[in-house]
């Protein structure tokens, strides 16, 4: 299976995964401090998409370059950036070969994008040819406490609700919710600790901030599993897909209390922090 680009998703990506005012801000001071960052320190990001963790980077002058797949997402960069106080240097590349000499920057940050890439080994061992002595590699993501398995789906808020039943649907079909992402599907996967620890690396969970992500509704957030606006949704055969759809639209038309609220999605920023040095 190949690596899997956002080509697709562009037009919608920020509406659908960006994140409320403020929370960019504290995801990156969270990162220059656990990092020890400094202005002289130079940050990589792969999978930088349309600069979701970058724009408050760039804003305060820092030294940002981004790689992605994705020439549709790095427009959209490119045109938010605009106006920031550093220009990032934004390279459309696969992450698993880095366009970059050996030991060129010092932090380098892959949020959401393990999943997504068929060979993620090659992506850490990139990471690290590219990072210099003393490094970081930070690999992270947005957590929601909401995601939790629980018996019964009292007390969450509708689109939480939806979020549920359809994993729920999905799993009556006997589906994984991961369909089309070839990566390591979790950042707390061993499997990624034990490859950074054989690349020469300590590695140790962190614990960076709290997040907060635009409101959505019930109907939105269904909306989105019908549109296929998820990753996860691409490469799933269109019966299965149909199939898990229409369920979780019963749900949203005879059991969903509150369809058309939208709530705000909170969580914690958290992940794999490996230091070499």
């Amino acid at each position: 299976m190949q690596s899997v680009s956002f080509e697709r998703a562009a037009a919608f990506y920020d509406a659908t995964r960006g994140y409320a005012p403020g929370t960019a801000e504290r995801i990156c001071a969270a990162i220059v401090a656990r990092t020890g960052a400094t202005r002289q320190s130079r940050f990589l990001e792969l999978g930088v998409g349309t600069g979701r963790i970058a724009l408050p980077f760039l804003a305060a002058g820092y030294s940002y370059a981004g790689v992605d797949l994705a020439a549709s997402m790095l427009a959209v960069l490119r045109e938010k950036a605009a106006a920031a106080a550093s220009r990032p240097m934004l390279v459309r590349g696969d992450v698993t070969r880095l366009p970059f000499a050996d030991a060129s920057f010092d932090v380098a940050l892959g949020v959401h994008v393990l999943h997504l890439v068929a060979d993620w080994r090659a992506t850490l061992a990139e990471a690290r040819r590219v990072l210099r002595p003393r490094a970081h590699l930070l690999l992270a993501g947005d957590v929601r406490s909401e995601d939790e398995p629980r018996a019964d789906l009292v007390g969450l808020p509708p689109p939480a609700q939806a979020r549920h039943v359809w994993r729920a649907a999905l799993a009556g079909l006997g589906l994984s919710g991961h369909e089309g992402q070839p990566g390591a599907t979790r950042l707390g996967d061993p499997a990624v600790s034990e490859a950074l620890a054989a690349l020469g690396a300590t590695v140790e969970a962190v614990d960076l901030a709290e997040y907060e992500r635009l409101p959505m509704s019930a109907r939105e957030v269904v909306r989105g599993y019908s549109e296929r606006i998820y990753s996860s949704d691409w490469a799933r055969p269109d019966d299965l897909h149909g199939a898990a759809v229409a369920r979780v639209e019963r749900w949203l038309a005879e059991e969903c209390a509150d369809p058309d609220t939208p709530h705000a999605v909170r969580g914690r920023f958290t992940g794999l922090l490996a230091t070499w040095g």
